[in-house]
């Protein structure tokens, strides 16, 4: 038998129609609920299974249905969870659902029946929908009409969904209309469409199809009519239609592209200047006959111009914290954006806001000489909406700043300003270049100014520390994010790339050169209902005058160089703890005398005598970060928790450096030689994003490394109270009295490799991180 359009065709449709009106009732059915409700003779489900589906996976299959299983915790412990029971109705209609799925998919001969047994007692069952999908009606023959020669390489059949010989899918013949229709209106034919007509023979299970494309006449974009909405309580709009007119991406000449017009809506709504925006073209537009001008209507409802916002928190590594944002979004008219922002952190702890001894934050903040000082972050920034008539957004800010990096610097900014501009140099892909210029200065570890560039005596950290120089960088910055959603993806990517170059001829100091380059790409891809694979990896580097990736690139600024570990990197290593370390001594030295004058400062040779007071970061100027992980919605409440297993991997490294002794060359990026660290963690979804505690598996020792023991506070009167002390055990480097007769060791000799203690117990090997927002 033959069904053709008219008569047994139309009343099938019909009838599938219905069908397909049920087929999506599960969300409601499911949004409703099937838990048990207490109600006598009601069975438990407890295992829900599909017997006989070849064409298509069970768990596919379980989003069709209503009838659902309890939780497993549920199942197994009777405890926790969702109890779920059968209902006999949704059952019957669910085969119904699982008949119009089927034959949508081009199994018409589909026959499915339903099996339901006693599961153990008589309050649980087991229920199997046994399926027998037959086979389907295959694609015989695919006509496509209307293609000439303008049209045809814009639809470019070879990419549609549709094939000869492959079943007769409904959804993929309306998915190879909606192709058509997109790519032709994203290409100026604003009102393409597409005429779709088929049969099916039932015998010979074999289908033809045809499309009719209807492109219509190619147009351009004319006139652009403006229509905004003042607030509630204003007579008239406070924004003119030109400047909405300018924020806008759409121009009149423009060919017409659908997509553009949805980037100007989007567009309109990111300056925060509307409450609602709609572009559409116009329903009056005329369409005649060959290339013709199509009318574009904008409609605006206008936000308040005037907003403060003032964020108070509290995190590990910045005990009390307080972010206070006044934004004019109109500032001398034309939709000007001025923005004055003032941000202090380490509140509570930092001079001159010091609570008592600092209880009030974190212990792991008074192992960083850094949040002495109370950080702070001022600025005033101007948006221009356009630049020159060009499609993109410059911004100027001054600013003034004291930031630290845990245990690795602490910067210090004067004043400085920047000059940002940002476009879309494609869909989904804007660059920003900037030139930033500020006079200030670094201080850093004297341990680490000691081992890598040679500045062990007080005077030549001074000259690195103490005085503000100029620091001028261009960088430039380019992303491209495609993912479902920015705090929880589950699909998607995300590719990002920073470039940073200071040198002279941009106006930096010359003791300050240096290039940088950071690559970051993410993957998501979820797997089942309630899982996701993640994984990420991490690039850098950071090079010279001399662009070699083989030469030292000789003094880097401390915040220039690249750290990882911690809660967004690799979590089985402490904030910045990965990679080669220095150590800082807990216990004075000993004064060894030699022959002469001469003495050595020593460690003794005992554990306790090698205790540690903390580590420095040395950083370094090659990272490699890896991460995997899979995260798992809770079953108890899935919107609010998530558990993840994650093994993050990674390096960092200095070209061409003595510390630790450690050789580092091109093997190094080969996933096999980083630092493995599996473990755990859970997130918790709050307002201000998702809070993680996780903990990972560390099984390496800490590198070996210079140990110094700073004197400022020595008990030895022999020692010089602002020198600083190489003291590895049975060290061979000199020590000879000064002008004051106090001890100081000579300057250039390498300081010996320590290896701290080892502990071996499971527990010592854990690594505990906490963050709040998301990992990458």
């Amino acid at each position: 038998m033959t069904l053709r359009g008219s008569g047994v065709a139309r009343r099938w449709s019909r009838g599938a129609l219905m069908l397909a009106l049920v087929a999506a009732a599960p969300h409601v059915v499911r949004a409703q609920g099937i838990e048990c409700d207490g109600t006598p003779g009601e069975r438990e489900v407890r295992s829900l299974q599909f017997r006989g589906n070849r064409a298509f996976p069970s768990r596919e299959l379980e989003l069709r249905v209503s009838t659902t299983s309890s939780d497993f915790w549920q199942r197994r412990l009777h405890a926790f969870g969702t109890k779920r029971c059968l209902d006999s109705d949704a059952l019957r209609l669910d085969v119904g659902r699982l008949r119009v799925f089927y034959q949508r998919h081009g199994y018409y001969e589909v026959t499915v029946d339903t099996a339901v047994t006693v599961a153990g007692d008589s309050d649980g069952v087991n229920v199997a929908f046994l399926i027998d999908e037959g086979q389907p009606v295959l694609i015989d023959s695919l006509r496509i009409a209307g293609l000439d020669s303008a049209v045809r390489t814009i639809v470019d059949t070879s990419e549609l969904a549709l094939r000869k010989g492959t079943p007769f899918d409904r959804t993929k013949l309306k998915a190879t209309i909606d192709s058509i229709k997109s790519r032709l209106r994203n290409n100026g034919y604003p009102r393409a469409d597409v005429a779709a007509s088929h049969t099916v023979d039932s015998i010979t299970r074999k289908a033809t199809l045809s499309l009719d494309v209807l492109p219509g006449s190619r147009a351009r974009i004319g006139q652009i009519r403006m229509n905004s909405e003042p607030l509630p309580g204003h007579e008239e709009s406070r924004l003119g239609g030109p400047t909405v007119l300018r924020l806008s991406t759409v121009r009149s000449g423009d060919l017409y592209r659908e997509r553009d017009l949805a980037d100007a809506q989007r567009g309109l709504y990111q300056t925060d200047l509307f409450r609602n925006v709609e572009v559409r073209l116009a329903p009056d537009s005329a369409q005649p006959l060959g290339d013709s001008l199509v009318t574009l209507d904008i409609f605006v409802r206008e936000n308040y111009l005037r907003q403060v916002d003032t964020e108070i928190g509290w995190s590990v590594l910045d005990c009390f914290k307080d972010r206070t944002r006044y934004v004019d979004k109109s500032f001398l008219g034309e939709a000007r954006r001025l923005e004055l922002t003032a941000q202090v952190s380490k509140v509570g702890y930092g001079t001159p806001t010091r609570l008592g001894d600092g209880t009030l934050c974190a212990g792991a903040i008074k192992d960083d000489p850094f949040s002495e000082k109370l950080n702070y972050f001022t600025s005033a920034s101007l948006l221009l909406p356009t630049l020159f008539g060009f499609r993109a957004s410059p911004t100027f800010s001054l600013y003034s700043e004291r930031r630290g990096e845990y245990q690795a610097y602490l910067r210090t900014t004067l004043v400085g300003g920047e000059a940002a501009f940002t476009r879309n140099i494609a869909r989904d892909l804007p660059l920003r270049l900037a030139y930033s210029l500020e006079f200030g200065r670094t201080e850093a570890p004297a341990a680490l100014l000691c081992a890598l560039f040679s500045f062990c005596d007080a005077a030549s950290r001074a000259f690195i520390t103490d005085q503000n120089r100029r620091l001028a960088v261009a960088s430039a910055h380019i992303e491209r994010v495609r993912t479902d959603n920015a705090f929880a993806p589950r699909s998607g990517t995300v590719l990002r790339l920073d470039l940073r170059t200071s040198l002279r001829e941009l106006y930096s100091d010359p003791e300050l050169e240096f290039l940088k380059g950071l690559t970051d790409a993410s993957y998501y891809r979820p797997l089942g209902a309630g899982a996701t694979f993640a994984a990420r990896l991490r690039l850098g580097t950071v090079l010279g005058r001399k662009l070699s990736f083989t030469d030292a690139p000789g003094f880097v600024p401390p915040e220039e160089r690249l750290y990882a570990g911690g809660a967004g990197s690799v979590r089985g290593y402490q904030q910045n703890a990965l990679g080669d370390l220095i150590y800082i001594s807990e216990s004075a030295p000993s004064i060894v005398q030699g022959t002469g004058d001469t003495a050595y400062v020593r460690l003794g040779p005992t554990s306790d005598s090698q205790a540690v007071r903390r580590v420095v970061p040395v950083g370094g100027n090659s990272l490699i970060v890896a991460n995997l992980e899979v995260r798992l919605r809770s079953w108890f409440f899935p919107e609010l928790l998530q558990y993840t297993i994650f093994a993050d991997a990674g390096d960092v490294w200095s070209r061409e450096s003595p510390i630790g002794q450690r050789s580092h060359d091109a093997s190094k990026l080969w996933l096999n030689g980083l630092k493995w660290t599996p473990g755990v963690g859970v997130r918790v979804f709050t307002p201000v994003g998702p809070f993680q505690a996780n903990v990972g598996y560390n099984p390496f020792a800490q590198p070996a490394g210079a140990i110094y023991f700073d004197a400022s506070a020595a008990v030895d009167q022999r020692l010089a109270p602002l020198a600083l002390y190489c003291v590895t055990p049975n060290n061979q480097i000199p020590a000879v009295p000064n002008a004051a007769g106090k001890y100081e060791q000579v300057q250039g000799a390498v300081c010996p490799t320590f290896a701290p203690p080892r502990k071996n117990t499971f527990l010592s090997r854990l690594t505990f991180t906490f963050s709040i927002g998301p990992d990458f």
